[in-house]
């Protein structure tokens, strides 16, 4: 399931029912993002004298920037935690938006077959046709 999919799932759940703050993403206190910032600053002005105005690229930051994040033990932990019932209809909104368009994401439709119709005339009515028209 894509992120988008989940993040539009949890928006139908509602706001209310969200978890909250992270323990992991608590808010650093006001003395250290000043001091974070003004550091960020000199080493801006640091950097932009270097190489003709290009600025190096910390690897780290690349590493993280592309390092793929794993939600799953946040979602699950507030799925768990989340024991409310949920309005039949927001579930079936999410149903829908997780169908997707592609015909192999529908659900099939199951049609009845159509009987195979029988003749209405018999063995002797052929007989008898054929002795009228073809005169055997």
């Amino acid at each position: 399931m894509s992120a988008a999919l989940l993040r539009r799932g949890l928006e139908l759940l509602g706001a209310s029912e969200a978890p909250q703050a992270a323990p992991s993403q608590a808010k650093p206190s006001g003395a250290r993002v000043k001091r974070a910032r003004k550091a960020k600053a000199t080493q801006a002005r640091k950097l932009r004298n270097s190489a003709k105005g290009k600025v190096p690229k910390s690897a780290l930051a690349e590493f993280q920037k592309r390092e793929c994040q794993d939600h799953l033990k946040t979602n699950l932990k507030f799925m768990t935690c989340a024991r409310s019932t949920v309005a039949e209809a927001v579930t079936q909104q999410i149903l829908l938006q997780n169908q997707g368009r592609k015909a192999c994401d529908r659900p099939v439709h199951k049609t009845k077959k159509k009987k195979v119709e029988g003749t209405v005339f018999t063995e002797e009515d052929f007989q008898k046709f054929q002795q009228e028209y073809f005169g055997s």
